[in-house]
């Protein structure tokens, strides 16, 4: 059976403050019409391929050029990446409802879950003996995808994420608990909860601290450094991650953690919980962010009218990403097998 005219796009897991741009780019590129016209029909799955299964797809072709341009400046994602493991007996299922809309490309956004659905469907396509291309861009706040430099949706979470450090600092100071531990998404990567470094500048120390999930930290000493911050600053603001741990394995998240330091400096202490709110921030969408993620969108059509699959769109530093005006990089692609997990 000959390949699908089709194209459908999905979303895994939780969306960014960039994702809607992502799927704007591939919108785009779609309808200005491929030099090889290798796509027909889009659409749109509203629950991830969960959603394929269940039959809740969409028509995005009918969607108009004013509505995309606005996606590329909305946070989130119109569609809804409502994520479950697919297991071994759902493989049938999801190749017969791309067979029945006669999908040919699967586009499939998102982070680590994106990665793994690809490789589902390329291993269920082989066995259903059904023809597919499979494209996936990376999109992540926590940066998990080891794709290119980094992933769309980190640089506006990141953004985010130091704001609310830099915040919560100015709540400790002039607050009723001198001890702020913020809690910021990273079950197993670092680098949002790193990233609220740049909050410290001349006129704020904090955060004093930061536990990332890749480096156990010595309890007690972590509990005296936050103890020379106080006694320093009048205030400490430590930042960990729900895969924050130390040299014992013993959790270090944010319950946790506050109730170690408050004892530990039998000082009053509270802890608030980032997520969503950092990830989806429609106030803090970095501009190169953005538009990153529209051209990986733009990108991941064109290799599909080349007839493409197994690929992964990133994004590479350009020489020592230092152009004319600054930071620069290209768009770029490599195989579904060559992405590491950060």
């Amino acid at each position: 059976m000959a390949r699908g005219e089709n194209a459908l796009i999905a979303v895994a897991g939780a969306p960014t403050a960039v994702t809607n741009g992502a799927i704007a780019g591939i919108l785009d590129k779609i309808g200005e019409g491929l030099p090889n016209e290798t796509i027909s029909d889009i659409y749109g799955a509203t629950a991830g391929l969960s959603g394929i299964v269940e039959g809740r797809i969409i028509d995005l072709g009918e969607v108009k050029r004013k509505t995309i341009e606005n996606l590329r400046r909305t946070p989130g994602s119109v569609l809804s990446g409502r994520y479950r493991f697919l297991s071994e007996d759902d493989g049938p299922a999801l190749i017969a409802a791309l067979r029945k809309y006669e999908i040919g490309t699967l586009f499939l956004l998102g982070g680590l879950p994106a990665i793994e659905l690809a490789k589902f469907t390329l291993e269920a396509a082989k066995k259903e003996d059904f023809e597919i291309n499979v494209l996936v861009v990376p999109l992540s706040p926590e940066n998990e995808v080891g794709a290119g430099d980094h992933c769309p949706g980190y640089g506006s979470a990141a953004r985010a994420a130091a704001i609310a450090a830099r915040d919560a600092a100015r709540g400790a100071q002039g607050g009723e608990e001198p001890i702020v531990v913020l809690e910021i998404g990273g079950a197993g990567a670092g680098w949002l909860a790193a990233a609220t470094a740049i909050a410290r500048d001349a006129g704020n120390s904090a955060p004093h601290l930061i536990l990332l999930p890749e480096k156990p930290v010595d309890a007690e000493e972590m509990a005296e450094e936050a103890r020379r911050a106080y006694q320093k600053y009048g205030y400490v603001v430590v930042v960990t991650t729900d895969g924050a741990h130390d040299k014992n394995s013993e959790s270090l998240g944010g319950a946790t953690l506050t109730d170690l330091l408050s004892e530990r400096l039998n000082l009053p202490a509270r802890w608030d919980k980032i997520g969503l709110t950092v990830s989806v921030s429609g106030a803090n969408i970095a501009r190169a962010d953005a538009d990153e993620a529209y051209n990986l969108g733009c990108l991941a059509a064109t290799l599909a009218d080349d007839e493409l699959s197994g690929y992964v769109v990133a994004l590479k530093r350009d020489g020592e990403g230092r152009g004319e005006k600054g930071y620069k990089v290209i768009e770029s692609s490599l195989k579904l097998e060559d992405v590491s997990e950060l």
